[in-house]
């Protein structure tokens, strides 16, 4: 995965300031939508990674057992200072939310459901889709400049999104073709072949 390995003023990112990001991303982040958090945090306003790099860390965390917002958060952390990023990352956005999970479960368990609470947990869910929402039309917009990817991208939403198909099985049937069609994209030309 390409990533930038400095921030701004050219220095490496240091494993501190590589965990203060993700525990600020941590605590707030809601609904699952940490890809979104990462692009705009680590590619649009810190630099730390270029959007090649974030849109491969976010490709493979998909495809990866577990929750992809952790395994992105590795991916990141790895691509950016190795196995010690990769723990800082991975502690850094998992510290705040696990103390804060068990506290507000501990107080949930005590308040009885009202309407406000609902609203609340509704209006909350709204705007983590929202957000997914946004990061998936700024992957599509990069994936639009490459016809095969834009194939790949709408088989995937008829397959998954209209037709209801397993993901699994999908994407083990167009991961291979994907992977097959880029890399016949930037296969340099054969000499004496057409132009």
């Amino acid at each position: 995965m390409q990533s930038a390995q400095e921030d701004g003023s050219g220095e490496r990112v240091g494993l501190g300031r590589l965990f203060a990001a993700f525990f600020r991303l941590g605590m707030t982040s809601f609904g699952g939508s940490t890809a979104s958090w990462v692009y705009r945090d680590f590619v649009a306003r810190r630099g730390w990674l270029d959007e090649r790099g974030f849109l491969s860390a976010a490709a493979l965390s998909q495809l990866m057992p577990g929750s992809s917002g952790v395994n992105l958060a590795v991916e990141v952390g790895q691509s950016l200072r190795r196995g010690p990023g990769a723990c800082a990352a991975l502690i850094g956005l998992l510290s705040g939310p696990f103390a804060i999970a068990v506290a507000l479960a501990a107080l949930y368990a005590k308040v009885p459901p009202t309407p406000l609470l609902d609203a609340l947990l509704d209006g909350i869910a709204a705007g983590a889709i929202g957000l997914t929402f946004a990061t998936g039309l700024r992957i599509a917009r990069a994936a639009t400049r490459r016809p095969r990817s834009l194939a790949i991208l709408f088989a995937t939403f008829l397959a998954v999104g209209v037709l209801r198909w397993p993901m699994l099985p999908v994407l083990l049937g167009l991961a291979p073709l994907s992977i097959a069609l880029a890399s016949w994209a930037r296969a340099p030309p054969r000499p004496g072949g057409d132009a």
